[in-house]
Parts: structure tokens; C-alpha cells; sequence
């Protein structure tokens, strides 16, 4: 991510905190949140398992443990809090099945959790709380035994944690042992962010406390979990925005889960000192992910290993075959990339709040941009893309190079577009989008069209090239060429540094039904 102007920065660093702020579960919340799943633990404690050698052993797991928690968004709105508690038994002749429903005859014995019971999930119980002040919980009881993993890659004092969780079959309703390891993750992740951590918490928790006094008495009430390092903010940001990207859309269900976000971020985070600069770091590291190895690709198939369980691959299922879940990743970055790109050119309140409201959701955006009232970072500069991406006030495509095209133009009910993927030796072919980051040299390039035009028709394209690179190379295309054997492709490669583009004519009857507009491709 190019540097620019601090002022810019500081101005949407101020509007990234504040949204993660207003996301993040309120205090008060979190106590009751505390009192809850205490009370349940407390509950579970005291029940009869078969075969069991101690007390069950209760805490919490995932964003709640993490301190990444975001009120989630579901159908478009906003949806009650998720929070997973983990309860281990120590057992040795239970079969998952009966481990399982150990814990929920646990559960339905007490008067009030048999009413808040809902079905019995895939790997959990679920007790469903009543909203209060608009704002609900699930609380996810996760039944497990122990399963300590020794393996060279993780240090002993994650892998003793490791666990095996009960997990139901959705096809036959059969019971298995599955690995997990919430608690050695968690340690993980507070390592990794352990420095951050150390150096904002005393400060953090006085302020907590002074704005929250009737909820903790003193300083020393405030829990590490309320401590909130630039690394925690970020993944709230980026949990809201793919939610509220995503919301509605055909592939909502191919959107990042949170463990490849958390995973992801957690270890591109190099202790910076604020949200702006980690998302930064996260997007470089992930957009030259064939350098950094943060994703692997080994014998063709994406891997996102878990750092406390070398066993598991966040990224399995986009090795399904068909599966959209790679594509759908690199989309969300194009648009965290566009709509950061938005907010460091951003002129006016108006745009200011349609802008936040877009990339995270009508009530959080709207109440972030009713409470800032400083100077907006594009009001007096020029615009720019702090990604390397031409902002779109200085894309130009009048060049003198480029062709007029030879047929009519003629208005019509049909539209062409353009989809395109790089690949590189050794990687699975990436999609990539109009104007996105730019790409690495040398590397292929393949567009492919998408048109509603009945045949017969023809296609051509038209490739033009800038840049005092390809100038010097005599390589300042701007003429048309058939589609490829294929009918609908065009390969290429990234050769010259700089802004090009592509653009597709569809034509018929030798006049030109639907044109894409500009593919631009930048180059690196």
C-alpha cells in the first residue's frame, strides 16, 4: 500500500477506528455476555458424565475469546451475537454420540435453559437469549474431550490444548470425532499481537473505565478481553465489510469464513500502531501472497494452514471442485481495496456517509459519519489509490494510438462483459478485476466475455498499452484482433509497467451490438 499525506491517513485511520468502535459489543454487553455463559458453565460443572475423570472444564472460544467480535449481519440486518463456549470432558469411553447428548440432557434438565434449547446443531447446543435494549445472543455450547497433538510444528503448549469435537453428519445423522484446538489458537493469536497488546492496555482500560464507571468499579475490573489492539480492530472491519459486501448476493455463500480473515490478518500483523497501517499490511501481503507463502499453493490446491494444527486447512473447501470460494475471496479484497480508495478521496459528508453505509451497513455507517465532524481527507487533493490502482478521476482513455472502431455503434438491449484470471507457474489461476491492484510482470493473463447476444456473432478486441515503458519497447498497442479459437477468450501477458485495457466488441451483421467499456490492467 503507497504511502501519501499523513493528514489523509490520520483522517481515515480516525473513521476505520471509530467504526470498529461501533461495532465492537458494548461493555455493559459484554458483562451480561460473562454472567451468562458463567452461569451456564457453572451448570455444566455440576453434571454426571459417564466415565468422566474431572470437572468439566467450560470457557469461551472464537471471536468472543479473541476480542473480534462484530454484531453479525444476517438477511441484510443486523443479528444477535454469537458466542461459543467450549465445554471439554475428560472421558475416555464416551462415544461422541453419547458425549454429545450428555451435555444436552445437562442443558434440558435446567428449567430455564430446556426453553431456550433450540434443535441440536451440527457440533453444538444453542441457547437462544431474548432481546434486551434490541440487542441478542446465541450462545453456542461446543461439547469436546481432550486430544493433545504432538506434532514437530506446534509448540507443545498449543497442541496440549487440542481437543476433539462431537461432530454430526448431515447426510446419515452418524457421530465423529473431529479435531479443533480453540484454546491453543487463541493462545496463538494472543502472541502474535502481544507487543500491541503490552503497549496500549494500562491506557486503554483507565479510559474504559472512566466512560463505563458504573460497570467496573476500579481500573483492575477491567478485563484484558475489553483491550483492543490495531490488529483486533482491523479484523472487526474486515468481518463487517464481508458481511455487508456480500449481503444479498448470489455468492454470499462463497464468502471468506471468519477463521481465513482471522488467520490471514493475525499473521501478516507486524505490531502497527494502527488500524489504517495493519489492513495495509494485510492487503500487501495477501495481493503478493506468491511471494509472502501467507497462502500457499501446494500440487495445485490452496492452503491455509492452521498455525496450531498443521492437520487442518482453513482453505480446504476451495479445493472443491467448482467451487467459487477463491474468486469470491480476491473480489472482496478488490472492494475493501475500492472502498478505502473511497474514503482517502472522500469531499463531502454526503459522500462521506454513503460511502460507510455501502461498505458497512445503513446503522453502523450513518451514526460514524453523523459523529465526525473534521476535515475530509480528499477535500483539498487530488485523488489518489493507495493500492497502485489510476483513481478514477485520472483514468484517461483518450490516447492517439488507439483505433476508432471500423463498425457502426449501434445502441441495443444487449451488454458484453469481461471476466479475467492471471496465472503464474506453479499457482492456480487468480481472478482479478477492472482496475484492481496492479500485477506482478510476466505473468498470463486470459479474459473471457459473458454477452446476452443471440448468435451468430463475432468478437473483438481491442488492447491498448501506456506507459513510457512500452513506448521505448515500440509496444503502444491500440489496434482490434479476432477472439481466440475459443470464441470468447483473449490471452495476454504483463509485459510493460503502467496502466493498460482491454475492451470487447461484440458485432453483428457488421455493426456493434454491445461493447464492455475499458478492462483496465495495471502493471507493477
Amino acid at each position: 500500500m503507497a504511502r501519501m499525506n499523513d493528514n489523509r491517513i490520520l483522517i481515515v485511520d480516525t473513521l476505520l477506528q471509530r467504526m470498529a468502535e461501533e461495532l465492537d459489543i458494548p461493555p455493559s454487553k459484554y458483562t451480561q455476555a460473562v454472567e451468562r455463559y458463567t452461569a451456564v458453565g457453572k451448570w455444566l460443572e455440576g453434571g454426571d458424565y459417564p466415565d468422566a475423570t474431572r470437572i468439566p472444564l467450560i470457557y469461551p472460544q472464537g471471536s468472543f475469546r479473541l476480542g473480534t467480535v462484530v454484531r453479525p449481519i444476517r438477511n441484510g440486518k443486523e443479528a444477535d451475537y454469537d458466542i461459543d463456549l467450549v465445554c471439554c470432558i475428560a472421558s475416555q469411553a464416551d462415544t461422541p454420540r453419547s458425549l454429545k447428548h450428555s451435555v444436552g440432557d445437562r442443558l434440558k434438565s435446567h428449567g430455564t435453559y430446556r426453553k431456550m434449547l433450540a434443535p441440536e446443531r451440527r457440533r453444538c447446543w444453542t441457547l437462544l437469549y431474548a432481546e434486551e435494549d434490541s440487542i441478542g445472543f446465541h450462545l453456542d455450547v461446543l461439547p469436546c474431550k481432550p486430544r493433545p497433538l504432538r506434532v514437530p510444528q506446534v509448540d507443545p503448549i498449543y497442541g496440549d490444548q487440542a481437543v476433539a469435537l462431537t461432530d454430526r453428519s448431515k447426510q446419515t445423522s452418524s457421530y465423529i470425532w473431529g479435531p479443533a484446538n480453540p484454546a491453543g489458537y487463541a493462545d496463538w493469536f494472543a502472541n502474535q499481537q502481544r507487543a500491541s497488546f503490552n503497549r496500549l492496555a494500562i491506557l486503554q482500560k483507565a479510559t474504559i473505565q472512566r466512560e463505563h464507571g458504573k460497570v467496573f468499579a476500579k481500573v483492575e475490573d477491567v478485563p484484558d478481553q475489553l483491550v483492543r489492539t490495531p490488529l483486533q480492530r482491523a479484523i472487526q472491519i474486515l468481518k463487517r465489510h464481508r458481511d455487508v459486501r456480500f449481503a444479498g448476493r448470489q455468492d454470499e455463500s462463497d464468502k471468506p469464513i471468519s477463521m481465513i480473515i482471522t488467520t490471514l490478518a493475525a499473521s501478516a500483523f507486524r505490531q502497527q500502531p494502527s488500524v489504517y497501517d495493519t489492513l495495509a499490511i494485510f492487503l500487501d501481503q495477501i495481493r503478493r501472497f506468491q511471494d509472502t507463502g501467507i497462502i500457499k499453493c501446494e500440487n495445485e490446491e490452496w492452503v491455509i494452514v492452521n498455525p496450531v494444527d498443521p492437520g487442518e486447512n482453513f482453505a480446504d473447501r476451495w479445493n472443491d471442485e467448482g467451487s467459487k470460494e477463491p474468486d469470491a475471496f480476491f473480489r472482496w479484497l478488490d472492494w475493501l481495496q475500492e472502498d478505502i480508495d473511497g474514503l482517502l478521496n472522500t469531499q463531502s459528508a454526503t459522500e462521506l456517509e454513503r460511502l460507510l453505509c455501502g461498505a458497512f451497513g445503513d446503522t453502523a455507517g450513518s451514526r460514524v459519519a453523523a459523529s465526525y465532524s473534521g476535515p475530509l481527507p480528499g477535500s483539498y487533493q487530488r485523488p489518489i489509490s493507495a493500492f497502485g490502482r489510476v483513481a478514477k478521476n485520472f483514468l484517461r482513455f483518450d490516447v492517439s494510438h488507439r483505433e476508432t472502431p471500423r463498425w457502426h455503434i449501434a445502441p441495443s438491449r444487449y451488454t458484453v462483459t469481461v471476466s479475467a484470471r492471471y496465472m503464474r507457474n506453479g499457482f492456480r489461476p487468480i481472478a482479478f478485476h477492472n482496475n484492481s491492484s496492479p500485477l506482478p510482470k510476466n505473468v498470463n493473463l486470459e479474459f473471457q466475455t459473458h454477452t446476452n447476444v443471440p448468435k451468430p456473432y463475432k468478437i473483438f478486441w481491442q488492447v491498448v498499452n501506456t506507459g513510457d515503458e512500452a513506448q521505448r519497447a515500440g509496444q503502444l498497442r491500440g489496434d482490434f484482433y479476432d477472439s481466440n479459437k475459443a470464441g470468447r477468450s483473449r490471452t495476454e501477458s504483463t509485459k510493460y509497467t503502467g496502466m493498460h485495457w482491454v475492451e470487447c466488441f461484440v458485432v453483428k451483421d457488421n455493426v456493434c451490438v454491445a461493447r464492455s467499456g475499458e478492462f483496465v490492467v495495471n502493471i507493477e
